[in-house]
């Protein structure tokens, strides 16, 4: 290239660069137009990369608008988007109302926020070409309804998102993995209207923070466990069920908030000796088995009283019929329906659900019938040594018949009916009644059992 044409090039760039700040400018002025600015904001000058709060490259082109905390009302003129080589937009905690424009054409922006305003729409490509955003807070505005959009999945070098208490309904997306948001580390969705459950991807993702408390989630949390890089959770007031995993590879969690749910089974060790913990709060949910003894060191929020645990002591063991009884529990996924009604240290002391005692101690029946009961029968029900009844039937019980049960020395029916049980019946004594109709899958009955598979025809 000559002297000549490089000059020319020179030229031509300076023309372009000149043009475009003079766009800079004229969309600045419509910024200004639109929005009330309080005394403390001088955008006075007619170079707006002299303004309050406004910076610029050497080019005069905007790269910084950071007005926050200023009062402001009015709102944002469409044309921002053509703002190209902007990096920060920052409007947060002031009164700006109306839509958030289209900012798809900021392909340089890292950092968006617009929280605490009173902004009542998203456009429709929101995040769309946006491969540079590193940060986005929406948190605190009235929008109308909306959905996380899959727009997000285009933001690939995002690191923060929080959407906090913005009206976001529907489900949690399946695309929070490393593989789509490689650098995504805090996912904030609090306080919203979300509902489902927590997606897989999630257990793909590099995610440090997760806040999902106050919306309408439900059913497992065991994605949890494959969630390595972890920090801070906190699912508190929603409606998740079942057990904690095993959460032991969860090396760096700090905070752990599960508070008012609808969680079930014993708190595992696996939990309770993760030496990372500094909060756990467990309230108000329908935990089981003994109360969780935690290090001094962790800040424990679990009120007496709150959960089906056995005992209010800390580490205290549970009466070992309570033991068995949610050995068996755990093999149906451990139930809520079981979970409410199960609790104390004496399933013979109170009204357990299905359970029936002779006297004082012993456990005789157990009638779990018709209880919408998942999962396997248990071979748990071997160490109930005083049961005579023990009624499964029309639930939708899996796997085959525990050869356990055929110890249980004062065992007299025992009515797996209407299941999908597979496999061949046991040898039960002759004294035994086996009730397997409805289980199209059951194998043969044993010779020793056929009076009962005569009583069943």
């Amino acid at each position: 290239m000559t002297r000549s044409h490089l000059c020319l090039l020179c030229l031509l760039l300076s023309l372009v660069n000149f043009a475009a700040s003079q766009d800079d400018a004229t969309i600045m002025q419509s910024l200004k137009s639109t929005l009330h600015l309080t005394p403390d904001v001088d955008w006075s000058n007619p170079d707006p990369c002299k303004w309050t709060s406004v910076q610029c490259d050497g080019s005069n082109r905007v790269t910084r608008i950071q007005l926050k905390q200023k009062g402001i009302s009015g709102t944002l003129p469409p044309d921002l988007q053509k703002l190209s080589e902007l990096i920060v937009l920052e409007l947060f905690s002031n009164k700006i109302s109306g839509p958030v424009p289209d900012l798809s054409g900021l392909t340089h922006l890292q950092r968006l926020n617009l929280h605490d305003n009173l902004f009542d729409s998203t456009p429709a490509n929101l995040f769309s070409g946006m491969n540079s955003l590193q940060e986005v807070y929406l948190d605190n505005n009235p929008f109308a309804s909306w959905e996380i959009p899959e727009t997000i999945k285009e933001a690939t070098s995002l690191k923060n998102l929080s959407l906090v208490n913005c009206n976001l309904a529907g489900s949690i997306p399946d695309f929070f993995s490393s593989q789509t948001l490689p650098s995504l580390v805090s996912l904030k969705l609090s306080r919203n209207n979300l509902q489902g459950g927590l997606p897989s991807s999630f257990g793909a993702s590099s995610l440090q923070q997760l806040y999902l408390n106050g919306q309408k989630l439900f059913g497992s949390i065991s994605v949890l466990q494959k969630m390595t890089s972890l920090v801070e959770v906190d699912l508190q007031a929603n409606t998740f069920w079942g057990p904690i995993p095993d959460l032991s590879g969860l090396q760096s969690l700090r905070l752990f908030n599960v508070r008012e749910n609808q969680l079930t089974g014993l708190v595992p060790p696996s939990f309770t000796g993760l030496k990372s913990l500094t909060v756990v709060n467990l309230t108000n949910n329908c935990f089981q088995g003994p109360t969780p003894l935690f290090d001094n060191s962790v800040a424990v929020d679990v009120i007496a009283n709150t959960n089906s645990f056995c005992l209010d002591t800390a580490g205290a063991p549970c009466d070992p019929r309570v033991e068995a009884l949610l050995s068996v529990a755990e093999s149906f996924g451990y139930r809520v329906k079981l979970a409410k009604s199960w609790k104390g240290n004496d399933p013979c002391g109170r009204s357990w659900l299905g359970i029936t005692c002779s006297g004082s101690n012993d456990v005789t029946v157990v009638d779990l019938g018709r209880q919408e009961l998942t999962g396997t029968v248990s071979p748990s029900f071997a160490k109930l040594t005083s049961l005579e009844t023990i009624n499964l039937s029309n639930n939708q019980l899996t796997g085959s018949i525990p050869t356990e049960l055929t110890t249980l020395p004062r065992l007299r029916t025992l009515d797996v009916s209407n299941n999908d049980i597979h496999g061949d019946v046991p040898k039960f004594s002759a004294s035994v009644t086996v009730l397997t109709t409805g289980n199209v899958n059951i194998g043969p009955v044993s010779p020793t059992g056929w009076k009962s598979f005569r009583n069943r025809i």
